[in-house]
């Protein structure tokens, strides 16, 4: 059975459970709520809980360092709506469909000047 740490303050959703199921087959979705100083702090959590995956809902500096140190987490890519027909949950007024689920394998920001 796979174990995934679902890191963020948010619980799964229903759907999100549902389609991890779909795509890994049985597993247990274990959710830490507890803040953390750095992605090497996320790195140790898996390693101690013995997970086999990670869902992150972090910033993306965060998202890039667990990358570079060889971490692929998984991310739930959703869809802002413009109303709650069709929503999964809303946010601080704000509606969101889930897509579906994403591996991060790096993150790019590209600047221009402002002049």
């Amino acid at each position: 059975m796979k174990k995934i740490l679902w890191l963020s303050r948010h619980s799964p959703l229903p759907i999100e459970v549902v389609e991890l199921k779909r795509v890994f087959g049985e597993l247990e979705v274990c959710q830490d709520v507890n803040p953390f100083a750095s992605a090497d702090e996320i790195i140790e959590r898996v390693r101690r809980g013995g997970y086999d995956d990670v869902v992150v809902v972090a910033p993306l500096s965060v998202i890039d360092r667990l990358c570079r140190l060889g971490m692929k987490p998984l991310w739930a890519d959703m869809e802002q709506l413009s109303t709650a027909h069709g929503a999964d949950f809303t946010y601080r007024g704000r509606h969101y469909r889930f897509v579906k689920f994403r591996r991060v394998v790096g993150v790019e920001v590209k600047y221009e000047d402002i002049e």
